[in-house]
């Protein structure tokens, strides 16, 4: 029997409120038929939609999204590939370029999101997120949630702000005259006596009307005061053949399942074959031809599920959950993956996957998961899988908690050390795998650091199996040195210690830090006010990095370039080198290289007064939850700092300067104190005046002096120069300071001309206008490049040139940008050169 859709004129009279708002909410009880009306809806319309699927009752944020991200990569693969590999956003900047890049993609786009049985997703962090979404109101954009319940978030607010419109439940219920409809869609006119009986029965429950007419096919009589199970077996079930129905009982442990997944699953090769004869005579089995998935009606695949249950053994259902752990790996959820090997009790199988080294990208992004995963599996398994389970403990260290994780090593290497059935060759791997792990924590003080490196290369043979080169080696914080410099007068002994000891982790971690001896020298140069020496060996940094793609070192050796050449007063130079930088980290599409990204920025828009620079969250001060490890935190305060200073919020700079050695004193960070004491002076200078910023400054000096510092004090030469003249003059013979207050003096006058040779708006090239053309019009950078004949990255380049130029921060704002000012609308097909 084929699949037939009674057409409801109300519902889709409803309906057509969709373009309207920036969210629409269907709630009705399960089997109403919402999901069924509302696509066919969208097809009539020929609607722009992508459709989402929460495929379970789901606690994690992290597995929904995986969910919805995959299935939407089906329909537009860049898009969805994007936001799956950003992750669930678990702070505001992450949160914001999520917002962005949606914007980018559907605005003016007139795209609909539909998100079906979104009553599973049990995540209020999504609640938030989907609240935000529907905030922006972004034109041409519109969710549709379907539903059994309301969502969390404040859907009475949203509705009367008109953000929200709402399908009340009553629409999908049918009326005896519908009743009287759908049974003539399948050939039967039953009079009006029988409609009202069905009516009676059924209460205008579709799904119930559906099983009642297909009994009512076979017997020509209405089965009364039959519950729905009973129904479900005479009406549906009662038709298959045994192996038709144990294929579809152990496909209901998914969901939704690919033609493909149900062949793995089951280890038949007809599966596929039998789920599209299945499909064809069964509306409870529906075919997603969009994301090639079928997808059991809840009723239907909860029916399936108790089945399942009473007719199989544990071994069988262990079984399933196996196979469907090791698809979701093989197709790259490794987080859906182990909760399916967890329920199938293989907790060998999760320990096996903890020894792989793709496992640090998952477990950085969904931390609470993996925790709570992790502490279900019973201790003897932990123990049978040393390494995986040494690769959490130093996960749970780094990641969660320092004392925790301490505690996890001693533990395992107690257990080992009393352990006679495991061999000395694997005791020693385990003891020097523990040391490494250790190493951190003794964080940020180099000499103990590399006394258990030293120990861990002779235990490993000089290769672990813990670290790689996907760890995030500078933690987030786009200076190296500011993690490691924490007393005076040490600086270049530290660099100097690196630089030669700094080989035995690299060793081990199998290049991970690659180029970090020559980045520090480059540090250690630009602070010390030795320009040429910075450009020479930040270059060397890059060139060594990128041989082993260490993304953190290179973004960290370019954002010395750029305050290297803005201390030259190469003003232009330094924004190009951070264009190019801006290029190379959307490349890569990692949430801890953006925010990086975002705090070079930021720093630099902080030096060349340049409030654009700066990402909403940096200007807001957010700081709860970045995705900036602990180590690295406080450098985001120093950003922060820059941006108050900026805008001249004095006040507050000040109240946050006491802050900023609170947060600095955690690890000792020198050179956030120096800097933070500068903010304080240069905040004070302006509120109280010359005594109390002189007085405010000291401190600055006295710690900055014994490594001769210099650029720390010159960047903020626009705010502090006049001071370090007062105070040049009080000691002349002071040579130290004499330095200083010439520096900050020439970087106060080359930024004085660079304010003096701005224009209201710095124009855009032909290249650029051309390529904006395109960017109005809805091409991708890969069309964009095929359309001029021009290579990818150039693309790429012109259009974070654009961004800069126009002050966006996005492809949308561009746009809306660039049509708010008129651009769009005199922009002629015809472009110039570079």
């Amino acid at each position: 029997m084929e699949h037939r859709i009674l057409k409801r004129v109300q519902i889709t009279t409803h309906l057509n409120n969709i373009f309207k708002y920036p969210l629409t909410l269907v709630v009705a009880a399960m089997g109403y038929g919402k999901t069924t009306a509302v696509r066919d809806f969208l097809d009539q319309q020929k609607a722009r939609y992508a459709w989402l699927s929460v495929e379970s009752d789901e606690t994690s944020a992290h597995s929904i999204w995986h969910s919805l991200t995959r299935q939407l990569s089906r329909i537009e693969p860049e898009f969805g590939h994007r936001l799956n590999t950003l992750g669930f956003p678990t702070d505001a900047p992450q949160r914001d370029r999520i917002l962005d890049l949606i914007e980018d993609y559907t605005y003016l786009t007139n795209t609909i999101l539909v998100i079906d049985d979104y009553h599973s997703a049990q995540a209020p962090e999504l609640d938030v997120l989907i609240e935000r979404i529907i905030r922006k109101k972004i034109p041409g954009f519109h969710i549709l949630i379907i539903s059994r319940t309301r969502p969390l978030f404040n859907i009475e607010e949203l509705r009367l702000k008109g953000y929200c419109f709402q399908l009340k439940s009553s629409l999908f219920e049918l009326s005896p005259n519908d009743i009287k409809e759908y049974f003539k869609l399948f050939g039967y006119d039953i009079s009006a006596a029988m409609t009202n009986q069905v009516y009676a029965i059924t209460e205008g429950w579709i799904t119930a009307v559906y099983l009642i007419m297909q009994r009512y096919a076979e017997t020509g009589a209405l089965d009364q005061g039959t519950d729905i199970n009973t129904l479900m077996g005479t009406a549906i079930m009662a038709r298959y053949t045994a192996d038709e129905a144990h294929l579809l009982m152990s496909l209901s442990v998914l969901n939704s399942f690919t033609p493909r997944q149900a062949v793995y699953m089951t280890g038949k090769k007809e599966a596929a074959g039998l789920m599209q004869k299945l499909s064809r005579d069964n509306s409870l089995i529906r075919y997603d031809g969009q994301n090639d998935k079928y997808i059991l009606h809840n009723i239907f695949g909860g029916y399936l599920k108790e089945l399942l249950v009473a007719q199989s053994d544990e071994l069988e259902l262990a079984d399933l959950y196996r196979r469907a752990g090791e698809w979701e790996i093989q197709n790259s959820n490794l987080l859906g993956g182990l909760k399916f090997f967890l329920k199938a009790g293989e907790y060998d199988l999760i320990l096996t996957e903890f020894e792989n080294p793709g496992i640090t990208r998952v477990i950085d992004a969904a931390t609470a998961e993996i925790v709570e995963l992790f502490e279900q599996i019973p201790a003897e398994a932990k123990y049978r899988h040393p390494i995986g389970y040494i690769k959490y403990a130093n996960f749970y260290l780094i990641d969660v908690d320092m004392e925790g994780g301490a505690r996890l090593l001693d533990q395992i290497e107690e257990y080992y050390r009393d352990d006679h059935a495991t061999s000395p060759t694997l005791k020693r791997r385990i003891s020097g795998e523990i040391t490494l792990a250790r190493s951190f924590l003794y964080f940020n003080d180099v000499q103990q650091m590399h006394s258990l490196h030293l120990k861990a290369h002779e235990l490993l043979d000089g290769s672990s199996s813990i670290a790689n080169k996907e760890m995030m080696f500078t933690f987030g914080s786009p200076h190296t040195l500011y993690l490691y410099y924490r007393e005076k007068g040490e600086l270049l002994k530290i660099v100097e210690f690196l630089d030669r000891v700094f080989h035995y982790f690299q060793e081990l971690s199998n290049g991970c830090g690659t180029g970090f001896e020559y980045l520090a020298r480059a540090e250690y140069c630009l602070e010390t006010g030795d320009l040429d020496g910075a450009g020479r060996y930040a270059r060397k940094a890059i060139f060594r990095a990128q041989t082993m793609d260490q993304v953190p070192i290179i973004i960290s050796a370019q954002f010395t370039l750029a305050r290297m050449w803005a201390a030259r007063g190469r003003f232009l130079t330094a924004r190009s080198v951070l264009n190019d930088l801006s290029s190379t980290v959307t490349e890569y599409n990692n949430p801890v290289f953006d925010n990086t990204l975002e705090l070079c920025l930021g720093y630099m828009g902080g030096v060349l007064g340049d409030v654009q620079s700066f990402a909403p969250w940096l200007k807001a001060g957010d700081m709860k939850h970045s995705e900036i490890f602990y180590q690295g935190m406080a450098f985001n305060y120093l950003v922060y700092a820059k941006y108050l200073l900026l805008e001249e919020n004095f006040l507050k700079l000040e109240v946050l300067c006491e802050e900023l050695h609170q947060h600095f004193s955690i690890f000792n960070n020198l050179l956030g104190h120096i800097h933070a004491h500068i903010l304080d002076a240069a905040a004070k200078y302006r509120l109280y005046g010359l005594p109390e910023a002189k007085a405010a400054l000291l401190p600055a000096l006295n710690l900055a002096r014994a490594d001769a510092l210099i650029l720390p004090f010159a960047e903020y030469g626009v705010y502090i120069s006049d001071l370090l003249k007062v105070l040049q003059k009080e000691s002349p013979a002071d040579e130290y300071l004499g330095r200083l207050a010439a520096e900050a003096a020439r970087y106060k006058a080359n930024l004085q001309r660079l304010d003096r040779g701005k224009t209201p708006a710095s124009p855009l090239t032909g290249r650029e206008k051309e390529i904006l053309r395109l960017v109005i019009e809805g091409k991708t950078n890969r069309e964009i490049a095929a359309t001029l004949f021009i290579a990818e990255v150039t693309v790429k380049k012109n259009i974070t040139a654009v961004y800069r130029k126009l002050g966006a921060r996005g492809r949308a704002a561009a746009v809306r940008k660039a049509l708010e000012l008129g651009i769009g609308t005199i922009i002629s097909p015809a472009g110039g050169g570079d």
